[in-house]
């Protein structure tokens, strides 16, 4: 059944970081043409039949699994043929593009998702709340509206379909090796070698997965292996702590935990009554 809603904003919800006006479903998408586009962003997810959307002088398929998601302003139009199930939100708000490139929705176009299930349940609960017919929704609506954005950027592929590696899933091994070995001094090719690609690509999946360097990600392990160790054994030296989870001198287990935490390591404990 179509289910549609527009949301009544007070002034106070239009200042949140992101916010929706409008969510819905239609059992069928009809044709839709905006030569001027439309004044938010959208994401729309296709949980049955087939389309397409054209955008930027591109035609890209829309099959169950995936979503269009659309930047504001850019002239478009999508069709399916019948029935085109949908599920869509308009996104307002001044961190909902940062959050999308974030997630890797960097322009518009069409998305395979990997993960469907908790997406789709922010978009159902956000077409729940807005068609309660109670007063002041926005909050609840902007909390699943900035939900789903944050899922997004888990449940995602990779990018549009036909995209780079599932970097999670790719990056796996590494994590796992990066666990059973930080201890100790690890190299760059050595985490190369468990992926079973050249330290090149590794370096380019892990920036794109992770906004990190892998020696930066590592660091970061070793940081919150230091943590641990500080809450179970109180008295053990930073210095003994350093060195046990990887680092090779104390003062750059400092300079890094500091950079980290924004505090130095025996600040950190003293603040946590870890001493």
């Amino acid at each position: 059944m179509d289910r549609l809603a527009f949301l009544i904003l007070t002034e106070r919800e239009t200042l949140l970081p992101v916010y929706t006006r409008s969510v819905g479903h239609w059992d069928h998408q009809e044709k839709t043409v905006r030569p001027e586009g439309y004044p938010a962003f959208q994401w729309l997810y296709c949980s049955s039949g087939e389309g397409v959307l054209r955008v930027r002088g591109k035609e890209h398929a829309v099959y169950p699994g995936t979503g269009m998601f659309l930047y504001p302003n850019e002239p478009h139009e999508y069709e399916g043929t019948e029935p085109w199930e949908l599920d869509w939100i308009t996104l307002y708000g001044p961190e909902v593009e940062p959050l999308a490139r974030l997630a890797d929705l960097t322009r518009s176009g069409v998305y395979k998702v990997r993960s469907p299930e908790p997406q789709l349940a922010h978009l159902r609960n956000a077409q729940a709340i807005a068609l309660s017919r109670r007063p002041f929704v926005g909050m609840e609506c902007s909390k699943a509206a900035y939900a789903l954005l944050l899922d997004l950027g888990n449940g995602l592929s990779g990018g549009p379909p036909g995209g780079s590696e599932r970097g999670a899933e790719r990056l796996q091994p590494v994590f796992d090796y990066m666990e059973a070995h930080y201890k100790r001094t690890v190299t760059l090719d050595e985490l190369a070698e468990a992926a079973g690609i050249s330290a090149k690509h590794l370096c380019l999946i892990f920036k794109k997965t992770v906004q990190l360097r892998p020696m930066e990600y590592l660091n970061l392990l070793r940081i919150r292996k230091s943590k641990e160790i500080m809450l179970q054994e109180r008295h053990v030296p930073l210095k003994e702590i350093a060195l046990r989870v990887g680092f090779e001198t104390p003062g750059y287990f400092s300079l890094l935990f500091k950079k980290s935490e924004g505090m130095a390591p025996d600040l950190f404990r003293k603040l946590n009554r870890l001493v």
